[in-house]
């Protein structure tokens, strides 16, 4: 039953019922403001804030990406990515068209166009003025569209993955990980996030940070599609 139709169906039992405010002529006046509290208390039991919401979209973007010693390279690509709500969880996927950073030969490391592949769930568990705070966990990984010389890049993991938070609010949403990043040594922190700036364009980006200083950074500015 839609809001609409649970509203009408208030009123005339409130106009029905025995003893309402509409046949008792010596009903108090704030009667109906009563039934109309009643209806408000409904309504607001009936839906949770921290649900997480369901959708698809598809992006396509221009990108510069960051990775000393790496040279930056300006990459056109895109993003498909859908997430299932269930109650507070959250079910995500992303394929995304990118680039990161590897050696296609000892010492040598240079950013290549990327396949990527990432999963992620969360679980809402605060809130307030529209803004949804989960735990998370997601893993990923990016499959080069480049060789040289017959040879793919080599990273130091094969797997992007780890632990940490999930925030969303009207338009936008982050992820805060903290495990492995493919293409940085050792364990690294990442934030990857989309910022819609209108109804058609939004900001993109991921910055990851790992061991010995290294950190790669890519920042784009993307025009949805469906």
């Amino acid at each position: 039953m839609t809001l609409k139709k649970a509203g009408l169906v208030l009123a005339l039992s409130a106009l029905l019922a025995p003893g309402s405010w509409a046949q008792d002529a010596g009903a108090p006046p704030d009667s109906a403001a009563a039934t109309t509290v009643v209806f408000e208390e409904v309504v607001i039991k009936g839906i949770d804030p921290l649900a997480a919401g369901t959708g698809a979209e598809g992006w396509v973007w221009a990108m510069r990406h960051w990775s000393p010693p790496a040279e930056p390279r300006d990459l056109a690509g895109g993003r498909i990515q859908a997430q299932l709500g269930v109650g507070r969880w959250g079910y995500a996927f992303r394929g995304d068209v990118s680039g990161m950073p590897g050696e296609f030969s000892p010492d040598k490391p240079e950013t290549f166009r990327t396949l990527e592949g990432h999963l992620a769930v969360h679980r809402n568990f605060a809130g307030a003025q529209g803004v949804k705070l989960g735990a998370a966990a997601g893993v990923g990984a990016g499959f080069s569209l480049e060789k040289q010389g017959g040879e793919t890049p080599r990273t130091p993991h094969s797997t992007t993955w780890g632990g940490g938070l999930h925030v969303s609010g009207p338009g936008w949403w982050a992820y805060a990980l903290f495990g492995r990043h493919q293409a940085l040594p050792g364990f690294a922190g990442v934030v990857t996030y989309q910022v819609r700036a209108s109804e058609r364009t939004a900001a993109v980006g991921t910055f990851a940070v790992g061991e010995r200083g290294a950190y790669v950074a890519q920042f784009g500015v993307a025009v949805r599609w469906f």
